[in-house]
């Protein structure tokens, strides 16, 4: 017994007693529930594990569904990749970082399947599979499902086909086929581009040795106010100074853009020369 024990009478005494009772008491409720909402917090995060898992096993059975009704051209392929859930609980260090304590944690493997095409000469078509989920107005939360859709993303498909919806194998299918003829007859036309630029480039080459010939390009004017489709050009700039730039067509054919004469200064230089030309 130390000096300070002496000092207080036995109900003071009891009192510390008590109180010390008290607050391991409270300690033990305190840790009590916090064991309790971690079982709670824990059978939340299965349930997501359990319903996210369910969910990845029902989008690989429709995009099996759909590459059935779409045809044999048609490969299925499921990739996987890990995902962790945690509980986080108290910061470490609350004025130096975010670190938190992880209070528990698991792993689990996420699936999703992808519908594939692949066409000789063109590229691959991939056939994504998704719930479409529908809201009734912009301020609505909660929406409903319309059911497993495909959404087609490759060469020539632009950007609206590729957020659009597709319920019926049919109608991919001839989405598809239409984006193939688009782009063989884009690739068909830039070849006859190239070919006749080519041909152009040469015959003048050929025809005036001593010129100057050059390749380019230009754009049609858009009537929003913005570029329209670029096009081919060739200027050729003859001894005399004098040069001129062509649009180049597909078929071969010519078109005069821009023509400038030796030393001409502005547009009236120009209506100037062409008035004292000689026929």
């Amino acid at each position: 017994m130390n000096t300070t024990d002496m000092e207080l009478t036995p109900a003071e005494l009891e009192m510390i007693r008590l109180k010390r009772e008290q607050l391991e008491l409270a300690k033990k409720e305190e840790e009590a529930k916090k064991a309790i909402q971690l079982e709670k917090d824990i059978e939340v995060k299965e349930g997501y594990i359990k319903k996210t898992t369910a969910k990845d096993l029902e989008q690989i059975n429709a995009a099996n569904a759909f590459a059935t009704d779409l045809g044999s051209d048609y490969i299925v392929y499921v990739q996987d990749h890990n995902e962790e859930v945690k509980i986080m609980g108290d910061y470490i260090n609350k004025e130096n970082g975010f670190d938190r304590h992880v209070l528990w944690s698991k792993q689990f493997k996420r699936k999703n399947a992808t519908i594939s095409r692949s066409i000789v000469g063109v590229g691959e078509y991939r056939i994504s599979v998704a719930e479409q989920i529908t809201y009734s107005s912009k301020w609505s939360t909660r929406g409903t499902s319309q059911g497993y859709k495909m959404y087609v993303n490759g060469p020539d498909i632009d950007w609206k086909q590729q957020n659009r919806a597709y319920a019926r194998a049919t109608k991919v299918n001839e989405v598809i086929k239409e984006a193939v003829s688009r782009y063989e007859y884009r690739k068909s036309a830039e070849e006859s581009k190239k070919n006749a630029l080519a041909c152009t480039v040469a015959k003048m080459q050929k025809d005036y040795p001593n010129a100057k010939v050059e390749i380019g390009y230009d754009y049609e004017r858009s009537y929003k106010g913005g570029l329209g489709t670029k096009f081919d050009t060739v200027t050729i700039t003859f001894e005399n100074k004098v040069w001129v730039t062509y649009r180049v067509y597909s078929d071969g054919s010519l078109s005069r853009c821009k023509m400038s004469f030796p030393n001409e200064k502005n547009a009236w230089d120009n209506m100037q020369t062409l008035n004292e030309l000689k026929f």
